[in-house]
């Protein structure tokens, strides 16, 4: 059976994106290929996760996961790279010894060597790359990295009209935007439902354990697999979110969305979701603070879910926009791509 091996790192630093997205490339591949993640010292959790669905860890040292790679692979091998430190002279070493190479990236940046670079932010093109001239590139939400059940050409259903609302700040969230978002739903509406997810990265629990003592409509759910996540993003009627993958399975699923940068490396997502108007609105926190720290996110969180309450026409937009660049089929074209 053919090998993929899948090489990103998790932690509660860089979070667990590069992770996620190596993990929906895998789900949709399915057992037909032997799959296996290379992590360096992966939390229990996120190993478990993996495990779960049927990809093997292969767990790296710090100090040597460069070398141990190598020594792992042969030249029928399919490597899928994911995370900021596989440079161009890494992908070339990797690239000589295996029979394709993949890297998924989200920074635009650098010269790139691999066979096939997958990068599903919108509004990227081929002339944005510094990249070898028998490069395939794979771009844009039609090669959206979610996971199986996010993607159904059929659609998820109209958007409950009186349903909770999502919060989910990635699988760190080391700024800890989910107890700002509580706060602010909170302070604008006491009554209003909030279903908060918590990645398993997250290391602010206190902090909202605190919180929900006092917040009898705030539900805390953590380490959710997809499944869960459709049921929950399914009976919302917004979706505040990071701008990251979870951004796009709230579009997948077609609901409002309010999407709030959380690291640098959103931010070509967090600007398709803006300028293409998928969310209804996208706030870039640090920027906001640069610009006028007199104004919190918690006051533009307001004003942005005070706006949707009188502005349905624009949630209806919003939503039809989402649907013109989610159509569910991205597993076709990767399946051909792995053929």
């Amino acid at each position: 059976m053919n090998r993929i091996i899948f090489r990103a790192d998790a932690n509660s630093q860089i979070g667990l994106g590069h992770v996620m997205r190596c993990l929906a490339l895998a789900n949709i591949l399915g057992p037909s290929v032997d799959r296996y993640m290379a992590i360096i010292e992966p939390d229990p959790a996120v190993q478990s996760m993996l495990e779960q669905t049927g990809v093997r860890v292969i767990a790296l040292t710090a100090a040597t996961a460069d070398t141990d790679l190598l020594t792992l692979l042969n030249e029928q091998d399919q490597v899928v790279l994911d995370g900021y430190s596989f440079d161009s002279a890494y992908q070339q070493t990797i690239k000589a010894r295996v029979k394709r190479l993949y890297f998924i990236d989200d920074l635009v940046d650098g010269h790139q060597t691999a066979d096939v670079i997958i990068n599903h932010a919108g509004n990227v093109t081929p002339a944005d790359y510094d990249a070898d001239p028998d490069t395939t590139f794979c771009l844009g939400p039609l090669y959206a990295l979610l996971r199986p059940p996010f993607l159904n050409p059929e659609g998820f259903g109209p958007t409950p009209v009186d349903g909770p609302y999502f919060v989910s700040l990635g699988g760190a969230d080391p700024a800890n935007y989910s107890l700002t978002v509580v706060q602010a739903i909170h302070e604008l509406d006491p009554k209003q439902a909030i279903r908060l997810v918590l990645g398993p990265l997250y290391a602010h629990r206190a902090s909202i354990d605190t919180l929900q003592a006092t917040l009898p409509n705030l539900t805390v759910l953590q380490n959710l697999d997809a499944g869960q996540m459709v049921v929950e993003l399914r009976q919302c009627s917004l979706a505040i979110t990071a701008c990251s993958t979870i951004a796009y399975e709230v579009c997948a699923v077609n609901r409002p969305l309010i999407g709030i940068l959380t690291a640098d490396n959103q931010d070509r997502i967090a600007r398709f979701l803006s300028d293409e108007k998928l969310a209804l609105s996208v706030h870039f926190p640090q920027l906001l603070s640069r610009m006028d720290p007199s104004i919190s996110l918690k006051t533009m969180l307001k004003l942005a879910i005070q706006s949707m309450q009188f502005t349905p026409e624009q949630i209806e937009k919003s939503l039809a926009n989402q649907r013109r660049y989610f159509d569910g089929r991205s597993p076709d074209r990767f399946r051909a791509l792995f053929h």
